[in-house]
């Protein structure tokens, strides 16, 4: 398991306040410094804790880092959000290095030493039980988790996204903060909510609550492996979203300007990695179970009953298209009220402003639980209200398991996020921007030539901008997916992103086929490639399939690279969830991989699978069915300004 997933598993104005719902009654703001007392140094850095009553009265876990350099003010403000089951600590450093990796001059540290008043806090639900680094600073522990109202609400506009605007708005209050130099950054839970607050270029929701408090403008928001559609990153359903509903790049739950998160099928369940949140959810937190008083538009939820409708029921989640109220609140609730893609008003608010949020997204292509559609979705929506909206997308083998993340692709990838806060603190601008991406090598590749550095990187003004070419398989071979096939599969267990290492024995940084045949699964290969191709973005597989089922079933599909020495490795994974009335009977389906940045070489073959179960990572349907197809056919996007196609079996 890479380092991401050891971490987690252990406008303006009126508009776009309207969009996050009407307010809660005003709590009243006490001096933030009335909770902090003494701000003791730690190294080099002064750091003022306390537990701070929030927007509600719940109390929250806080550290504010005071600025090292920049004279006497005003100084810029840059929140720092934690990934899930971590806390304040998670960003805050006593050195520049941190880490080496993911906070390598990205830390409490380094962006004090520039200037910035650094807040930290525990998130809503969450407790800290202190430093867990060498590296980062003894401040005390708190709590932000306590009944009835202090409990984890996954990121919910009503919750966490004012909780961070409410400190932030009390920071400045007390403290010499430029209001309208803020900043906002996190990873992973943090990364989510960071491109939530993107969509609100002014935080008036602090001052509504209280008229003596600041509006603040946001002017940068970098999130890290985030997601931007929450119900998609953890249910893929594999159809297409964006103007046309059929565009892979922006496949998503529902469209954008739905208010129910409407459009496509409850997708599969990533098995693996709700289990792995939910039992983090529960060691280090409390998760919210309708105890919470503080008015809400969304009314009352219970996560734990939407983890067993999901997870313990199961499929099917609709009857005939109709969603059961368990997954309609669940539907409506992580997309309308938990992701940015969904915050129309607040974007559209923006689009017509004179501002807009200058937002640097980094994003994994060996990522498994947040790939790298979470910010292409993101990205082409904004380029539609306005071209030169000033969003840029980052992607590399980074983020969350299976992610390598090796510490030179961090610093250029920090570099970067360094050079787009500089540039845009002071007053984002619309500009010409690019998605960029560095090539996935592997150290177990027994191919050296195929293996180049990756900070190579290629950029195009799109994601589909990155390849000029196709490459194609077409395989000779038809098939049939039984509802019980490839249970047991080694290699769905040895590619799992959280049990593959450590149950499955995958010690290596690039998971391996264990086996190249399995009973139940179809597998299908590819003739050698004539040339090198580098395939680059995201990929699908063409089913014309034939479907005995009534109501819904998972296809998911592997994909590996089999060197002429017969070394085969995972380049990337896919799943699609055949619904009626969504899919018909019959007919071609479009099967979206996750994508990837590889280097395929001279006399490399491509391997297919395609199975009804692929556990642990998905949830295998309970619908009782069987699917036969034709020869399917693989289309990767590749590097090279060619259409190439091989015949295989």
């Amino acid at each position: 398991m890479g380092r991401m997933g050891r971490r987690l598993v252990l406008a303006l104005g009126a508009a776009a306040a309207l969009s996050f719902g009407s307010a809660p009654a005003a709590f009243g703001a006490a001096p933030i410094t009335d909770s902090f007392g003494e701000c003791p140094v730690y190294g080099d850095v002064q750091i003022c804790s306390g537990e701070v009553p929030s927007f509600d009265g719940s109390k929250l876990d806080v550290d504010l880092t005071l600025p090292t350099s920049g004279g006497t003010g005003p100084h810029p403000l840059i929140v720092m959000l934690h990934g899930f089951g971590n806390n304040k600590h998670e960003w805050e450093s006593t050195t520049d290095e941190a880490d080496n990796n993911d906070k390598w001059h990205w830390n409490s540290h380094w962006l004090a030493g520039k200037g910035y008043y650094v807040l930290t806090y525990t998130a809503r639900g969450f407790r800290d039980d202190g430093p867990t680094e060498e590296y980062q600073p003894d401040t005390p522990g708190g709590s932000s988790a306590e009944l009835p109202s202090g409990t984890i609400h996954l990121k919910s506009r009503e919750f966490e996204v004012r909780d961070t605007q409410w400190l932030a708005a009390l920071v400045a209050d007390s403290y010499d903060v430029d209001p309208h130099a803020v900043a906002v950054t996190g990873g992973s839970y943090g990364g989510g909510e960071s491109w939530l607050q993107a969509s609100q270029a002014q935080w008036t929701f602090p001052s509504e609550q209280d008229r003596d408090l600041p509006v603040l403008d946001l002017q940068v928001a970098v999130p890290k492996y985030p997601w931007t559609d929450q119900a998609y990153s953890l249910a893929p359903n594999g159809h297409g979203g964006g103007p046309s509903g059929s565009d892979l790049y922006e496949s998503s739950q529902g469209r954008a300007e739905s208010d129910t998160g409407s459009g496509n099928p409850v997708g599969v369940p990533k098995a693996s990695w709700i289990e792995a949140l939910f039992a983090a959810g529960n060691a280090r937190g409390i998760f919210e179970e309708g105890t919470t008083t503080t008015p809400s538009t969304e009314g009352p939820i219970n996560i734990p009953t939407w983890h067993n409708r999901v997870m313990v029921q199961g499929d099917p989640y609709d009857a005939a298209g109709v969603d059961d109220p368990v997954i309609a609140q669940l539907r409506r609730g992580l997309t309308e009220y938990r992701s940015s893609y969904y915050q129309d008003d607040g974007w559209q608010a923006q689009a017509s402003a004179d501002r807009r949020v200058a937002v640097f997204s980094i994003q994994g292509w060996t990522d498994d639980l947040f790939p790298a559609v979470e910010s292409f979705r993101q990205f082409k929506y904004l380029k539609r209200l306005n071209p030169r909206w000033p969003v840029e997308v980052a992607v590399a083998d980074v983020g969350h398991s299976r992610a390598q993340n090796r510490d030179d692709v961090w610093h250029n990838l920090n570099s970067q996020a360094n050079q787009w806060l500089d540039s845009n603190i002071n007053g984002s601008t619309d500009q010409i921007t690019t998605v960029a991406s560095q090539q996935s090598t592997c150290p177990n590749d027994t191919d050296p030539a195929n293996n180049v550095t990756a900070n190579n990187q290629i950029t195009a003004t799109s994601p589909e901008g990155l390849a000029a070419g196709t490459l194609t398989v077409n395989y000779g071979s038809a098939g049939v997916l039984p509802p019980g096939g490839g249970t047991g599969d080694p290699d769905g267990g040895g590619t799992d992103p959280v049990f593959g290492g450590v149950v499955f024995g995958q010690t290596e940084p690039c998971r391996e086929s264990q086996t190249p045949q399995y009973a139940g699964r179809y597998t299908a290969i590819s003739n050698p490639l004539k040339d090198r191709s580098t395939y680059i973005g995201l990929g699908y597989v063409s089913l014309p399939y034939s479907w005995t089922g009534d109501t819904s079933a998972a296809i998911n599909a592997r994909l590996w690279d089999v060197e002429p020495g017969g070394k085969t490795l995972l380049i990337s994974r896919g799943t699609y969830r055949l619904d009626v009335p969504y899919d018909a009977q019959a007919g071609t389906l479009r099967l979206p991989l996750f994508g990837n940045h590889w280097r395929l070489g001279k006399g490399h073959r491509l391997r297919l699978d395609l199975t009804q179960v692929d556990e642990p990572t998905f949830r295998r349907s309970q619908v009782p069915d069987a699917i036969t197809f034709t020869a399917p056919r693989l289309t990767l996007p590749v590097h090279e300004s060619s259409n190439r196609v091989v015949g295989g079996s």
